[in-house]
C-alpha cells in the first residue's frame, strides 16, 4: 500500500495544481451551493495537505520541502479572520506549521502563531466561564467542540506544550496559561451539569438543539481532550472528576442493540445504529472512552470503549459507510483501529485495520485527479477533495499510519483527538 500513498501524494504535490483542481469545488445542499475549498483551513485547504508531506517527510526528507510549499502557499494566501477553532483561523496554520516543525525550523513563526491561538482560546475561554457562571447553556459547538470550539484548541495548546516545554520560548508561558484555562471551561461546564452543554445544532443562532454527543462536535471531544492533558501532567481541579460527569452523560444517553452499546448524534437524535466512525457514533466515542479509562484509571470506561468500538467494527459495511474520509468515512475508522491495536496490542484491532485498509485500497481510482473522490448523498456527482478532513491527504495519511505501524511521528491525528 505504500505506492498507493506515494500515487496520492505525487499527485497532491503541486499547491498550485491542488489549488486550481479544487477551488471552484462546492457542495449543493438545500440551501445552496457551499464552497469547499478554503485555502487556509485545516479541513479543506493547503495546511491539510501540509500534514500529509511533513509526515512523508519522516521517512523521506526531500519531502520537507514539498511541505514547505503548501505551508508556504497557505500563508501567502488571504489571512483568515482570527478565531474560528482548530480547523479555520490561525490555529490552522498553527498546527500544520507544529507538524511541518517535527524535523526542526519555523520557530520565529510558532511564536506568533502561539500567541495568537493563547489569544484567542483565552478570551473565548473567559466568555464561556462568564456564560456558564450566568446559569446560561454553552449555546453552541464553538464553545467546546473539535473542530471550532475548545477541545480542538486545547489540543493544540497541548501539543505545543509537549514539543517545547512549558517555558522554552516566550510565547509558552501563555500557552500553558491558555490551555490551563481552556481545561478549567471545560470542567466549569461539567460542573454546571448536563444542560449547560446544550448547542444550538449546526451552531446556528436559531433552531433546535441538543446535547450533541459525537467527538466531532460533541461532548467526547471534550472527555478526550481531559483525559489527555492529565496524561501529559497538565491538570486543573477537579478534571477526574469532570470527566467522569462527561461519561454519565454519554451512559445516560447509550442505546443498545444486538452488537452492543452506540450513541445517536444527539440526546434527540436517531434511536437505530447509523454510522459508526469518527465524527459521530461508536467508534470516536469508544476512543475517547479508551483514553479517559486509560488515563483515569477507570476499568469499567475502558470496558465500556472496548463494547463500543466491537460493535462498531462488527456492523460497520458500505450501507452505512459511504465515503473513504477521515471524519465520517472508511479512513477514519482505520485511524481508530491502528491507534487501539498500538495501544492495547489486541489482535482484533488490527485484523480490522488490515480489512478496512484493503477496502480503502480498492476504491483507489488512478484516474481522479487526487485518487480518491468523495460521495456526498445531498451532491448529485462525487467530488475530487485534496484536503485533510474530507479528502486524499486524510485518507492517504491514515493509510501510512496503518503501514508504519506505528503513530504518526508528526501527531497529526491530534488533531483529530485520537491522541
Amino acid at each position: 500500500m505504500s505506492d498507493l500513498v506515494d500515487a496520492v501524494a505525487a499527485s497532491l504535490a503541486d499547491p498550485a495544481r491542488v489549488t486550481d483542481l479544487a477551488q471552484d469545488t462546492y457542495l449543493e445542499l438545500p440551501g445552496g451551493r457551499m464552497p469547499v475549498w478554503d485555502p487556509v483551513a485545516l479541513s479543506d485547504g493547503l495546511p491539510g495537505v501540509t500534514l500529509l508531506f511533513a509526515e512523508l517527510a519522516a521517512a523521506d526528507g526531500s519531502l520537507r520541502a514539498v511541505a514547505h510549499a503548501h505551508l508556504g502557499a497557505a500563508l501567502n494566501a488571504p489571512a483568515p479572520p482570527a478565531g474560528q477553532g482548530l480547523y479555520r483561523g490561525p490555529a490552522a496554520l498553527a498546527f500544520a506549521t507544529h507538524c511541518a516543525a517535527t524535523f526542526g525550523g519555523y520557530g520565529t513563526l510558532l511564536d506568533q502563531l502561539d500567541a495568537a491561538v493563547a489569544r484567542s482560546a483565552t478570551a473565548r475561554a473567559q466568555s464561556d466561564r462568564e456564560r456558564i457562571a450566568a446559569g446560561e447553556a454553552i449555546g453552541w459547538w464553538g464553545g467546546y467542540d473539535v473542530i471550532t470550539g475548545a477541545a480542538g484548541l486545547g489540543r493544540y495548546l497541548l501539543a505545543r506544550l509537549s514539543r517545547t516545554g512549558r517555558l522554552s520560548r516566550s510565547a509558552s508561558a501563555d500557552v500553558h496559561a491558555a490551555l490551563v484555562a481552556v481545561l478549567e471551561t471545560l470542567v466549569a461546564i461539567a460542573d454546571a451539569g448536563r444542560p449547560a452543554w446544550w448547542a444550538r445544532h449546526g451552531g446556528s443562532a436559531t433552531g433546535a438543539g441538543g446535547i450533541d454527543l459525537g467527538l466531532a462536535h460533541g461532548v467526547a471531544g471534550p472527555l478526550a481532550l481531559l483525559a489527555l492533558a492529565q496524561r501529559a501532567g497538565v491538570a486543573v481541579a477537579g478534571q477526574h472528576e469532570a470527566a467522569a460527569q462527561i461519561v454519565d452523560v454519554l451512559e445516560e444517553h447509550r442505546i443498545l442493540d444486538a452488537a452492543g452499546p452506540f450513541w445517536p448524534s444527539s440526546d434527540g437524535g436517531e434511536r437505530t445504529r447509523f454510522r459508526d466512525v469518527w465524527c459521530y457514533g461508536a467508534a470516536g466515542v469508544g476512543r475517547a472512552l479508551h483514553l479517559a479509562g486509560d488515563t483515569f484509571g477507570e476499568p469499567h470506561w475502558t470496558e465500556l470503549a472496548r463494547s463500543a468500538l466491537a460493535g462498531a467494527l462488527s456492523t460497520a459495511g458500505s450501507a452505512s459507510i459511504t465515503d473513504f474520509s477521515l471524519c465520517h468515512g472508511w479512513a477514519g475508522l482505520l485511524q481508530i483501529c491502528t491507534r487501539m491495536a498500538h495501544d492495547t496490542g489486541e489482535p482484533p484491532y488490527a485484523e480490522s485495520a488490515s480489512t478496512i485498509a484493503d477496502r480503502i485500497a480498492a476504491a483507489f481510482s488512478p484516474e481522479a485527479p487526487f485518487g480518491y473522490r468523495y460521495t456526498y448523498p445531498q451532491h448529485p456527482l462525487p467530488l475530487d477533495r485534496p484536503g485533510f478532513l474530507e479528502g486524499a491527504a486524510g485518507i492517504a495519511l491514515a493509510l501510512h499510519s496503518h503501514n508504519t505501524g506505528r503513530p504518526p511521528t508528526t501527531g497529526w491525528d491530534a488533531a483529530l483527538l485520537l491522541a
